[in-house]
């Protein structure tokens, strides 16, 4: 059996009983590395932009204040 035969491609393949085998470790794979890729992503990047972004906040904040105070 190939990877793909007629127009029934395991990249597209969303029918969850698929019993193909390109089907079902190719779910398995895509699961598993999203799964991991958005862990990493987010410890990543939380810890890249946090810091700056909240300094960022507070200062914009803080100018919000003054002129508030002001008028």
């Amino acid at each position: 059996m190939g990877v793909l035969t007629g127009e029934h491609r395991y990249q597209t393949c969303r029918d969850e009983g698929c019993e193909r085998f390109a089907c079902r470790v190719y779910k398995e794979g895509y699961a598993a590395g999203y799964g991991a890729g958005h862990a990493a992503g987010m410890a990543e990047g939380f810890a890249a932009g946090y810091a700056e972004g909240h300094a960022d906040g507070m200062a914009e904040g803080a100018e919000t204040a003054a002129e508030a105070g002001s008028g």
